[in-house]
């Protein structure tokens, strides 16, 4: 026999849930802005991050120090010397189209296609004012 409350109860749980996932979106939005906080895929694709949220949130996995497989770790002026070298459109191009060379690999836009071209320049430059010249 069916219980004559169960629809009712179903409506008010999902109802429940749903305010508790806009709380805990709204929350997470509040504390990330502005912080260099990482925020979600989700959040990025809606507002863009600034270079600093995509080194947080991407270039951290393979820059963060010491560095992994030949990437220069954040800050490390000796790492990053010779790729400053060849030029800021170099480096561009590099984390833009991907690179395979003698030092390591740099996967196209960190492997993050939903990235704009605009937020791998950004974390780029962030990365490079980073290192004491």
């Amino acid at each position: 026999m069916r219980d004559p409350y169960q629809p009712a109860f179903s409506k008010y749980m999902l109802l429940f849930g749903m305010l508790i996932g806009v709380a805990f979106t709204s929350i997470a939005l509040a504390a990330s802005e502005g912080s260099g906080v990482p925020v979600s895929s989700a959040e990025a694709a809606a507002t863009g991050m600034n270079g600093e949220q995509v080194y947080n949130n991407v270039c951290v996995a393979c820059h963060y120090p010491p560095g992994v497989g030949g990437a220069p770790a954040l800050g490390d002026a000796e790492a990053w010397a010779p790729r400053i070298a060849q030029g800021m459109g170099t480096l561009i191009d590099h984390a833009l189209n991907g690179f395979s060379g003698s030092t390591g690999v740099m996967p196209k836009k960190g492997e993050r296609l939903d990235l704009s071209d605009e937020e791998i320049i950004e974390a780029i430059e962030y990365m490079v004012e980073q290192v004491d010249h």
